[in-house]
């Protein structure tokens, strides 16, 4: 009887330990797949977007109005790099490609950020920073704008990269 009891509980702590450590797993998994999208953020200044890329990997990246579906596609930002995209760009653009749609500096203000990391999960981060898993839907041909400008190619290096 005492070896039933024995082998009884030496089961149960068993499982125990291998729940524990599939949890364990699990969440370091995604401490992993969040810590790249961590070093991806951006800011506004009173002219201009600042998106930044502070990961050894290019990140696929777009800026977008959720409320007026509305996206201007990035394309990918190299590791270690920032863009400064002027508001007025981001109005001329949306000019060029949607004359009939007009964005002014509120709607500039809940601007969202929206980006892929290597292992293909989506993320968005919030005007206000916060970081959420997201689902990366093509964006609607008629709602984009592809910014392929100039300064969209003349990146700075990152400060989330150590840079001054």
């Amino acid at each position: 009887m005492i070896t039933v009891i024995a082998a009884l509980a030496g089961l149960i702590l068993g499982v125990r330990a291998e729940q524990r450590a599939t949890r364990e797993e699990k969440h370091a998994a995604e401490l992993s797949q969040k810590s790249f999208a961590e070093q991806v953020d951006f800011y506004r200044t009173a002219s201009a977007v600042v998106v930044m890329n502070g990961n050894p990997h290019p990140a696929e990246i777009r800026i977008f109005l959720p409320g007026r579906r509305l996206w201007w596609d990035l394309h990918s930002l190299e590791p270690c790099k920032q863009i400064k995209v002027p508001n007025e760009s981001l109005r001329a653009s949306l000019r060029a490609r949607l004359p009939s749609a007009q964005v002014t500096d509120e709607d500039l203000s809940s601007l969202w950020l929206e980006f892929q990391d290597p292992g293909g999960r989506s993320w968005a981060r919030t005007g206000g920073g916060a970081l959420t898993p997201s689902t990366w839907k093509p964006a609607s041909l008629e709602h984009m704008v592809d910014l392929r400008e100039s300064w969209n190619k003349g990146s700075e290096d990152s400060p989330i990269c150590g840079a001054p």
